[in-house]
């Protein structure tokens, strides 16, 4: 099996990745010695996704470690039916720097105060980039549900506790892990990415 590095530096979303490849081992940026900061300005979450990938790959073959190695990356947005798709590609930093889960939250309950129409949805894009190969493969995952008034449970992370899917009456801060994990839209995403591989 050739390495699987995760281009990213974001502990929660490393952990979910892990449990849903399992049994696939999956390397952090740490693990590889990856410590640059990548910019992310693209204008989609499919270009945010493929910047974060090529990075590592181009990185990875300058140090000639690049061989038998697959680099995935993952862009998540939330998009509010209400807010004309907002926060989109800013879902990570919607409130402002630093970036903060809970300001964002908040962030997204005034935006909907007195708003009736709550209706969201999840989306997840991976990019896969193959060893030196310059060509790239994408896979999308989405799921749909509702902004909750309030925040619920405190499993999982950023907006997790604000967002019901559609057929169940928990968030996803409720939900347990194992039923988030085959439900969410990263899921279903890595459940493409594995196909893939």
């Amino acid at each position: 099996m050739k390495r699987l590095v995760f281009a990213s530096n974001n502990a929660h979303k490393l952990e979910e990745v892990r449990r849903i490849l399992a049994p696939l081992p999956v390397l952090s940026l740490h693990d590889v010695g990856f410590s640059a900061e990548i910019e992310e300005n693209g204008s989609t979450l499919a270009e945010n996704s493929l910047i974060k990938a090529q990075a590592v790959a181009d990185w990875l073959s300058a140090n000639d470690t690049l061989a038998d190695t697959y680099v995935f990356a993952d862009d998540t947005g939330l998009e509010i039916e209400a807010l004309g798709g907002a926060p989109g590609v800013h879902t990570a930093r919607w409130a402002g720097e630093p970036a903060c889960d809970a300001n964002n939250r908040k962030k997204a309950l005034a935006e909907l105060a007195g708003k009736t129409n709550r209706n969201a949805r999840f989306c997840t894009v991976i990019t896969l980039i193959e060893g030196i190969r310059t060509a790239y493969r994408q896979v999308e995952g989405e799921v749909k549900g509702i902004i909750t008034t309030e925040e619920r449970g405190t499993s999982g992370f950023g907006y997790d506790a604000l967002f019901m899917p559609e057929g169940y009456d928990k968030t996803f801060g409720e939900l347990p892990a194992e039923i988030k994990n085959g439900i969410s839209h990263r899921a279903r995403a890595l459940e493409k990415l594995k196909e893939l591989l």
